[in-house]
């Protein structure tokens, strides 16, 4: 389930790169609220504090406090310089935790196959894409390898998934499996239904206009 976190905001009045350079200087990180057919309001927040509920808690939601009022936000976009050191620009989009969403979520492999049969250890999906609540977005789709074996991966549909949780890849899409040394990979599958491109949580800076999210409604 996703966790979330707790973080104020504050609103800000100026925007540009001359102020948002101002603003990270001061250590907080210009952001975006939009959504729900509400104005989109430019606030701050901490970049130590946001920092820690990416990195180490894997926040992707968060109880936005802005000018005492709290609201339920999805972590939609974090961009960051080119190093990827510092955050530049956040997007949060407003949402109801009953409401469902589309995001990635990275597949973690647990434990060791009992027996390789000289296969190598091929993994076509680090992540994928799910609908289910806001409330219900697991931290990770984990999966069991144990009894992984020569000739017959692990597909979608096998998968044992939280429950809520819909994964938008083609059911018959290999997440997993050993593979003899010079063989190709299969190739990886898109996602069955149109829109469900992933979520992204870290994009490089590529332009000093971190106001782009500004036309978001």
């Amino acid at each position: 389930m996703a966790i979330s976190v707790k973080l104020k905001a504050s609103p800000r009045a100026k925007s540009g790169s001359a102020a948002a350079t101002k603003l990270r200087k001061s250590g907080q990180v210009p952001a975006i609220v939009y959504g729900h057919k509400q104005d989109n309001a430019q606030v701050s927040v901490c970049a130590e504090e946001l920092d820690r509920a990416i990195r180490i808690q894997h926040a992707r939601v968060l109880d936005l406090e802005i000018n005492g009022k709290a609201e339920t936000v999805l972590i939609r976009e974090v961009q960051w310089d080119y190093l990827g050191k510092q955050m530049i620009h956040v997007d949060f989009e407003r949402k109801d935790r009953s409401e469902l969403v589309r995001v990635s979520v990275p597949v973690e492999l647990r434990n060791a196959p009992k027996t390789t049969g000289g296969g190598v250890l091929d993994q076509p999906f680090h992540t994928l894409h799910v609908e289910c609540p806001l409330g219900d977005i697991p931290e990770a789709i984990r999966v069991d390898i144990t009894n992984l074996t020569l000739g017959n991966p692990i597909h979608v549909k096998d998968l044992t998934l939280p429950e809520k949780v819909k994964v938008l890849e083609t059911p018959e899409a290999v997440v997993v499996q050993l593979k003899l040394p010079g063989i190709e990979p299969v190739a990886t599958a898109t996602p069955t239904e149109p829109g469900t491109g992933p979520e992204v949580i870290k994009k490089e800076k590529k332009a000093d206009d971190e106001e782009a999210g500004d036309a978001k409604k």
